[in-house]
């Protein structure tokens, strides 16, 4: 299996190279407004209309509470841009695997947390977006649909707010090189 993945990247960056005319590195932070919630970068190689994004996510937030890490790779293909236009849209697959931490249960209130089990999932998810363009900064909006499966029983919040959540809609910022 993992020859087979190493194939299929090896190839996919053969094919990306083969279409570019000027390829680049951005870097993408996510969300800045949910900083409370979650911290994370990912990594684009980007062509003309392909881009191939690796990016990580630490979630620590209070609200809902599920302490982890998440890795995911992402494929986009963006709308040919015009040269005077500062936008283009794009489209967008996602897998993504996570490890989730053990949290003890509190009882303390308004803010009571129940046991979060420790344990992975991993899901896949696909969308559209805009991308935003200000010379080397950029904006990213994308809004799409995810399905994630996880090894240990999850609460509901889990998949309606928390890193499964079905919708996965996203604000991001960077810089491109």
């Amino acid at each position: 299996m993992k020859k087979f993945s190493l194939a299929l990247l090896f190839s996919s960056l053969l094919l990306v190279n083969a279409y570019s005319q000027e390829p680049s590195f951005a870097l993408h932070l996510y969300n800045p407004i949910d900083l409370f919630q979650k911290a994370g970068v990912k990594v684009e190689y980007r062509t003309h209309q392909m881009g191939f994004l690796i990016g990580a996510i630490q979630y620590y937030g209070t609200v809902p509470s599920y302490p982890g890490t998440q890795l995911g790779l992402e494929w986009r293909h963006y709308s040919i841009p015009v040269p005077e236009k500062k936008r283009e849209n794009f489209f967008y697959a996602r897998m993504l695997v996570g490890h989730q931490d053990h949290l003890a249960a509190q009882s303390s209130g308004f803010m009571s947390v129940n046991e979060i089990p420790q344990g992975d999932y991993y899901g896949a998810g696909a969308g559209v977006g805009r991308h935003y363009r200000f010379n080397h900064l950029f904006l990213d909006l994308n809004a799409g649909l995810k399905i994630v499966a996880s090894t240990v029983k999850q609460e509901s919040a889990f998949y309606l707010s928390g890193p499964a959540s079905y919708l996965d809609l996203h604000f991001n910022c960077g810089f491109q090189f």
